[in-house]
């Protein structure tokens, strides 16, 4: 009876509804987060939420909020939307309460709020696409024809605690709640009830036993290896010092002044012209005409070595020009990079590097290690293929003295690429349990290499493995021991894989959602203007 009194009530006075006063807006902001509180116990309601923010840890500043909803044509400004349905920010809506929500986490969190206008986009742009995710969801179920019956929802709202008195809901007070303010609880309690059973609906999908019991079994295997690391940092000085004879022109050095122009050739070339009649020194044409980091300094560059300042020019032959010109010649204009014309004014001429000095050799193997690390990894390849042959006539450990390789331990290590993890009531939880093992920082990297783990677990026991490149270096390995989890270590994966498998279904489902055709993203516009010119 009670339901019906409130159902019937509400259809009455939905039609009677006017415009919402202030103090209504204070009671709905306050039912409706009173609810999203209630609901978002269910850590998969609100995917992303919480779990986005765990993993990016960013700071919130609070930015100038949207005077009554509307910007200054009048207009509610739109972020976005799905299936033409306008994603908007409005007194009181969901991506309102996701704003607010997230602040407050944040606040919890004890950081700070005076952080720069970045951290701010970050949260807006979270709260932004949970409110796409929710306007998707709440599409798709009702496309699907999924309903929340009137007598469900008069349950849930006698539950509500604005509406008792007591501990039990009190009629009078629900009645001396105005009509707008009624319907806008009803609605709301609506859309988070076909959420909560979208969500249901999923999570009875579940992976079958065979299934887990499939992932469980890919943790057994454990290995434990021998190896010898091949450092690119150990590369001999003398094969340095070859190269960088076969390679000298890229180390010559010069000493210059330069002067930048970012409007056009024509002005370049006014500023060249004035400096050769004299009428402008070059220093002072660098202080005043000149928009590049040295012209506080008179355009003075310093000394530089070839491999950088070609860098500058779209065609190295205007670098090569520039590097035969004699002392106190200026060059002519050059484009350049930027869409930018400069010319040099030489200060020293060109001069071939010294490698007798440690500080350029050391300058000539940091060139190698970041532009031509195929020559590194060339030579410790090299050196490891010799290592293996050595092998196949004596042990792994004379193999590695003879080549003045270090032999080390480590392991066991499990099929376990890239850490497949979840999020479990805010905290991440991975999907193996790694066994403890010895690790030298020299093979942290590899237990995230898809190649190293494939030659690990493919290499016969006791044979040597083929070499594997890795980041910095190249390692060889013998497989010393073949060992199985216990099935108590394999229960572990059994019950952690049906988390996995719904977050996963979830991630699936966010990621389908933010780049589908329905979604149409204007957020980063709409918040520059809204926001940046405040």
């Amino acid at each position: 009876m009670k339901g019906q009194l409130m159902a019937s009530e509400e259809n009455e006075k939905q039609a009677k509804t006017g415009n919402k006063k202030s103090s209504e807006k204070k009671s709905n902001n306050k039912q409706a987060k009173t609810t999203l509180k209630k609901t978002i116990k269910n850590p998969f309601v609100y995917i992303g939420t919480i779990i986005i923010l765990v993993l990016t840890i960013i700071a919130f500043v609070l930015i100038p909020s949207i005077s009554s909803g509307t910007s200054a044509s009048g207009k509610i400004p739109s972020f976005g939307s799905w299936n033409g349905n306008p994603i908007q920010y409005t007194s009181g809506s969901y991506f309102a309460e996701q704003v607010s929500q997230i602040n407050d986490y944040l606040r919890q969190q004890g950081l700070d709020e005076t952080q720069s206008q970045l951290y701010a986009y970050q949260v807006w742009r979270l709260a932004y696409q949970n409110t796409v995710i929710r306007t998707a969801i709440l599409d798709s179920a009702k496309r699907s024809g999924m309903k929340i019956s009137e007598e469900t929802i008069d349950e849930e709202v006698s539950k509500n605690s604005q509406f008792q008195v007591d501990g039990k809901f009190s009629l009078e007070k629900y009645n001396s709640t105005s009509a707008a303010t009624r319907l806008s609880i009803r609605n709301r309690i609506r859309e988070d009830m076909l959420i909560q059973n979208y969500y249901n609906d999923l999570m009875s999908a579940s992976p079958s036993t065979a299934e887990i019991e499939f992932v469980a079994s890919m943790a057994k295997p454990q290995r434990a290896i021998q190896y010898v690391n091949i450092s690119y940092a150990d590369f001999p000085a003398e094969e340095t010092l070859e190269w960088a004879k076969s390679h000298e022109s890229l180390f010559r050095t010069i000493g210059l002044s330069k002067i930048t122009i970012s409007t056009s050739e024509k002005d370049a070339k006014k500023v060249l012209a004035q400096i050769k009649a004299n009428s402008l020194s070059f220093e002072d044409a660098a202080k005043s005409h000149s928009k590049d980091i040295y012209a506080d300094k008179g355009g003075d560059m310093g000394t530089r070595t070839f491999y950088d300042l070609k860098s500058e020019f779209l065609d190295e032959k205007d670098a090569e020009n520039l590097m035969s010109l004699k002392k106190g010649e200026i060059s002519p204009v050059y484009k350049q990079t930027g869409n930018t014309w400069a010319f040099y004014q030489i200060n020293s001429e060109s001069s071939p590097p010294d490698f007798s000095k440690q500080s350029v050799l050391d300058e000539v193997k940091s060139y190698i290690f970041d532009r031509e690390k195929s020559v590194l990894e060339s030579w410790a390849l090299a050196k490891a293929n010799e290592l293996k042959a050595d092998t196949m006539n004596t042990s792994f450990e004379s193999a590695a003295k003879k080549n003045g390789l270090q032999v080390k331990s480590a392991g066991p290590f499990i099929l376990n690429y890239g850490n497949p993890g979840f999020y479990f009531y805010g905290q991440q939880v991975s999907l193996f349990q790694e066994p403890y093992r010895s690790l030298d920082t020299d093979l942290v990297g590899a237990v995230e290499n898809e190649t190293f783990l494939t030659t690990l677990f493919s290499t016969p026991k006791d044979a040597v493995s083929e070499p594997v490149l890795l980041d910095a270096s190249v390692v060889v390995m013998k497989v010393t021991e073949d060992s199985e989890a216990s099935d108590q270590e394999a229960s572990y994966t059994k019950f952690s894989y049906p988390y996995f498998f719904q977050t996963a279904m979830e991630n699936h489902i966010r990621n389908s959602i933010l780049s589908s055709e329905k979604f149409k993203d204007n957020f980063n516009t709409t918040f520059a203007k809204l926001f940046m010119a405040n």
